[in-house]
């Protein structure tokens, strides 16, 4: 069997263009990028590691205040986006971890870079009749859309 140039020219064609086409490029797609504005959803677990039942504990209280302040590179600087206070509670009707206090709070238009959430936890005890205020404050994760944040009594 002779295969003329007729017949070849065309078959080496074709081979040709299949060989030696263009591959267009796989267009690495990338995801769109996460909006820098979300909603974050907060659950406060509110609790004491320590058994207050004993009588000894019958004259002390405890009173809580939350405060959560986005604090942005931004007009306005600072707000408060809760404040919530729990009163007076004895330190017998504290509640413990296994049966925690809780309290879920949806902040919204949380802005990732130019926002800060900032907690203020201020506690007063009063024992026999002396007070004493313990406060500290913590920084909410931007990483975590949803976090709890346990608040120990």
């Amino acid at each position: 069997m002779v295969l003329t140039l007729r017949t070849l020219a065309p078959l080496l064609a074709l081979l040709l263009l299949l060989t030696s086409g263009c591959d267009k490029e796989k267009e690495d797609v990338s995801p769109l990028p996460a909006s820098p504005v979300y909603n974050k959803e907060v659950a406060f677990r509110i609790f004491t590691e320590t058994d207050y039942s004993e009588a000894r504990w019958q004259d002390s209280k405890l009173k809580l205040n939350l405060k959560v302040r986005r604090i942005s590179t931004n007009l306005p600087k600072e707000v408060i986006v809760l404040d919530t206070t729990f009163g007076w509670m004895p330190f017998q009707e504290l509640p413990l971890r296994g049966a925690p206090l809780q309290l879920d709070k949806q902040l919204q238009g949380i802005h990732r870079e130019q926002d800060q959430l900032v907690l203020d936890v201020t506690k007063t005890v009063s024992i026999n009749g002396y007070e004493t205020v313990f406060r500290h404050n913590q920084s909410l994760d931007h990483d975590k859309r949803q976090e709890t944040v346990e608040v120990k009594l």
